[in-house]
């Protein structure tokens, strides 16, 4: 009924919003509890504990990884006491932090952003609709450009639009924010592969229907400010932002261009996942003329002076998404939908390369209706379609989609060992939907994730491919195995889930076995009697392999860490866990890492490492 429907949408960041969203708190005994490292020392001059060495300012590989966590305020209804910043790990002169705690670079938990979205009206410190609901950030391998911060959505009122905006890392923190039309209520939020859009579910409240907001993003170089030139941060574009095209993520520029209505039966969205089938290193990794490994971006800049190069023949045709596909779940109505985005893909993509004049049409970006980029109720054939809506078995409770497999990984090979010669490997683009129960639905996205070249998909593309079952009782949240030992290609084959009920969590390996079909099974699980666990994701394993996973521990109201593998530090000569097996976890099935108390209890959780 539209009056319950209204009733629930205002009550994501409350107890009986995340019960609904999420389940129930888990209450299960008799859980095993991990030993917990201790701390070894203190960090000379900055306060960060270690768990990890030896301080030893000789062997310095420095790695941070900073993470952001959204949740209900444990009192009150302060906006600045449901967000959060801090270190997730760090290699620091040869040690390992594994502890989540304060970054030591700002000794404090709320992102300085916050500070100016207050300042400039932005949020309002103690509005209830300014309270977050959902947080992203894009997860792939380590350091991959397509999200270098969290995206936050507020949940908004009747009188009051929800908003979307930015929270970084120390050093990839630039300040975007926009506002969706009033009555829209975000329920999750998602990133595509090389961070051309933001894509957001939600109720239309007023309308009592679900919609899909379609969010373009512009990135440019720390700090930058509009009129100042830009700087190489990173390799991204050095003429200027290019709003729905690849950059590195960090934003300055957010506008919301449309709303994609979802079928009658999928009015109350709850989840999302999309993929391009690209990986964001697909746009790194080509060499300049000195031979320095750099990005096309940088390389192609000004765009209007090198659309040649990325046209079809071009150097670079294969490095910028012709497609995706969208997946939202629907928990009370048993659905999914799929969204294709090759409309919009398209559009973009012709508007910046197919001639001289649509490229100087995108160099006025704007907020403006007529200012880039467009509208999409003003350009009805870049507007993405729902193609097809399954009925599932039990009600959805996550969902995930492969990283970087697409349409044309079907053309995969392999060397076959010893010998000079290939075999075929066929790799074939997958979404997960996890439901009541602890089943995973798999299903075939066929040629809707296009990849980097372009695709005729047909609704019959999407197909189921199979079930894996027994994952646990209550999965609230599937996530990207960043890395795992003994997996070449984690982020495509395997999923991290979390089982709340059991205070479990676990890896799921998937195998192709055609283009329609797949099998799966539960290749190892994790517990602990100290966390009530929503949601389970990895840290970036970049330099030094930490394999730190991160709980958003929601009634224990922090973020707890565990270590599930080896510590390996990149320099073999340091001495400092030189390589697998020098540093293990206390048990072998991994140890508790520390825990940080926050003042919220936290339903969502993601980090990367720092640029």
């Amino acid at each position: 009924m539209p009056s319950a429907y209204a009733a629930m949408a205002y009550k994501f960041n409350a107890d009986v919003g995340v019960t609904y969203k999420y389940g129930s708190p888990a209450s299960k005994s008799g859980v095993a509890t991990l030993p917990e490292r201790a701390d070894v020392g203190t960090m000379s001059g900055i306060g960060s504990v270690y768990q990890l060495g030896r301080e030893d300012s000789t062997n310095n590989m420095y790695v941070s990884i900073h993470a952001a966590s959204v949740g209900v305020p444990t009192s009150g209804q302060s906006m600045e006491n449901s967000v959060g910043w801090f270190q997730n790990s760090a290699t620091d002169r040869r040690t390992f932090q594994q502890r989540p705690q304060l970054l030591w670079q700002q000794r404090r938990l709320l992102p300085t952003s916050i500070d100016d979205y207050v300042a400039t009206g932005v949020l309002t410190k103690n509005d209830p609709a300014d309270l977050p609901v959902c947080e992203h950030r894009g997860e792939n391998a380590a350091d991959s450009p397509a999200t270098r911060l969290s995206l936050v959505c507020t949940q908004g009122s009747p009188t009051k639009p929800a908003k979307l905006y930015t929270v970084g890392t120390l050093t990839a923190q630039n300040r975007a924010s926009t506002s969706f039309k009033l009555g829209f209520v975000p329920t999750a939020v998602t990133v595509t592969g090389g961070g051309e859009f933001a894509l957001v579910s939600g109720w239309d409240v007023p309308n009592t229907k679900g919609q899909v907001a379609i969010v373009s993003l512009g990135s440019a170089p720390q700090d930058w400010k509009p009129g100042q030139a830009r700087y190489d941060w990173w390799h991204g574009w050095m003429d200027m932002m290019h709003p729905g095209f690849p950059d590195q993520g960090n934003y300055v520029f957010m506008k919301v261009v449309g709303y994609v209505d979802l079928p009658a039966d999928v009015k109350a969205p709850t989840g999302i996942a999309a993929t391009t089938g690209v990986h964001p290193y697909t746009s790194m990794l080509k060499y300049d003329a000195a031979g320095q490994i750099s990005n096309f971006q940088l390389l192609n800049s000004p765009m209007a002076n090198n659309r040649a190069k990325m046209l079809p023949g071009g150097e670079d045709y294969e490095r910028y998404a012709k497609g995706g596909v969208v997946v939202v779940v629907s928990k009370s109505e048993k659905k999914a939908a799929f969204i294709d985005l090759g409309p919009l893909f398209k559009y973009t993509n012709d508007m910046y390369l197919g001639s001289a004049a649509s490229n100087l049409e995108t160099q006025n970006v704007g907020l403006a209706a007529t200012q880039w980029p467009y509208l999409l109720a003003d350009k009805p054939q870049a507007m993405p379609v729902v193609v097809k809506t399954e009925t599932l078995p039990k009600r959805p409770t996550a969902v995930w989609t492969t990283a970087t497999r697409s349409y044309w990984s079907k053309d995969e090979q392999a060397r076959i060992s010893d010998y000079p010669f290939w075999r075929a490997d066929p790799q074939y683009a997958r979404a997960a939907i996890a439901t009541e129960g602890g089943d995973l639905q798999l299903y075939s996205l066929g040629r809707y994730a296009a990849g980097v070249k372009p695709t005729t998909p047909a609704p019959t593309d999407i197909q189921p491919a199979g079930t894996v079952y027994g994952l646990g009782a209550n999965i609230t949240h599937l996530a990207a195995a960043k890395d795992y030992a003994g997996v070449s290609d984690p982020i495509n084959d395997l999923i991290l889930f979390t089982d709340r009920a059991n205070r479990k969590w676990g890896w799921v390996r998937l195998v192709n076995s055609s283009d329609t079909a797949s099998t799966g099974s539960v290749i190892r699980t994790m517990e602990d009697s100290r966390v009530d666990p929503i949601m389970v994701t990895m840290a970036d394993n970049y330099s030094t392999k930490g394999n730190v996973l991160t709980v958003a521990d929601y009634a224990g109201a922090g973020i707890a860490n565990y270590r599930f593998g080896d510590v390996v530090y990149p320099d073999p000569s340091s001495g400092f866990c030189t390589s697998a097996g020098v540093c293990p976890t206390l048990t072998a099935n991994g140890e508790f890492a520390g825990k940080l108390a926050l003042p919220f209890k936290p339903f969502s959780v993601h980090s990367s490492n720092v640029p």
